[in-house]
């Protein structure tokens, strides 16, 4: 067993002898209240009693808390592959967005396609619980829960392992479109940004054939007539890709990480480095927001951010392994 498993290993027991203690406080509390526990409860604590705790923060929302956050994410990534049931703690979180949720989410996958079960809980607080609900999210989550689940045609969530699927972004255009314009039609400038970044997430993204996914986020706000989209990979990051492609050492020609990713959104890597580079996907993307076919363009890759509302390009210190994706659409758009 190599350092890093010990350390995990003694993590979880450190953490299963608290538990166990605070376990064992509140049955003696309950007893001497002589309220009686059910067949049910007395599983359901079995359940998470013999679980990895993972405590979500507070504030889990990669614009209001990314650090924290996104360490979240890698801590629980470590986990990936030890087989042990794994306890999702909500209850403490009082904020949450769909985006994020949809973050979770990919990672979740991962873990349950490998054969781990997940459980859960759900947030105290009404407004991050509603959100958590009314997104889906617990239909996604094998194993089982405290507590059942909503499900709303607000928020939908869509997943894939194949490069381009037509029938999926149809469904999502189509809807979207009947938020913003109160008619369900076609959009293909939308619709060919989803396949564009299908496509890249499935072809550039995943080394690792087997776990090859993406995720879609999709939540309709009809009062504003606006929709947002959370589009998700767990792959190795943008500017991984870039690095195997055009070297490591290019790397110091640019002012720094997110001036290497603008500069290949913009489409004009080649230029600046002297190399053959024909990678049109990226710049396909950036052209969307340019020409105001989308609102709000917000990218997470690695250690860096792009945010293009806001014209703020920048790293971050805590590092993102794949590629996280948030755009809007609304009346305002040119559709």
């Amino acid at each position: 067993m190599n350092k890093g498993k010990r350390k995990i290993r003694q993590r979880i027991n450190e953490k299963r002898a608290i538990y166990s203690k605070k376990r064992r406080v509140n049955y003696l509390k309950i007893k001497a209240s002589g309220v009686s526990i059910t067949a049910e409860q007395k599983h359901a604590e079995l359940l998470v009693k013999h679980s990895i705790h993972k405590k979500l923060p507070t504030t889990f929302s990669l614009r209001e808390n990314i650090d924290e956050t996104i360490e979240f994410i890698n801590d629980l990534k470590l986990l990936y592959g030890t087989n042990e049931r794994i306890y999702l703690n909500l209850k403490n979180v009082v904020k949450i967005t769909n985006g994020t949720i949809a973050l979770l989410l990919s990672v979740v996958n991962d873990f349950t396609a490998n054969g781990q079960r997940i459980i859960g809980s759900r947030p105290k607080n009404k407004e991050a619980r509603k959100i958590l609900e009314l997104s889906g999210f617990f239909k996604f989550m094998q194993g089982e829960l405290e507590y059942e689940s909503e499900i709303s045609s607000n928020t939908i969530i869509e997943q894939g392992n194949k490069s381009i699927e037509p029938q999926v972004t149809a469904k999502i255009v189509r809807s979207a479109m009947k938020t913003v314009t109160g008619v369900e039609q076609r959009n293909k400038k939308l619709q060919g940004l989803f396949i564009e970044l299908m496509a890249n997430s499935i072809n550039h993204g995943f080394p690792n054939e087997e776990r090859k996914k993406w995720i879609v986020s999709t939540s309709h706000y009809q009062n504003t007539n606006c929709v947002s989209f959370s589009f998700i990979d767990n792959g190795v990051g943008i500017l991984e890709t870039l690095k195997q492609k055009i070297g490591r050492k290019i790397e110091t020609i640019f002012k720094g990480k997110n001036d290497l990713l603008l500069s290949a959104y913009q489409g004009d890597i080649g230029s600046r480095t002297g190399l053959k580079f024909r990678g049109k996907g990226l710049p396909y993307i950036q052209d969307k927001i340019n020409k105001n076919y989308i609102s709000n363009l917000f990218i997470l890759t690695n250690n860096v951010i792009l945010d293009f509302k806001n014209q703020k390009y920048y790293e971050i210190k805590t590092a993102y392994s794949g590629t996280f994706y948030y755009f809007e659409l609304n009346k305002n758009n040119d559709i």
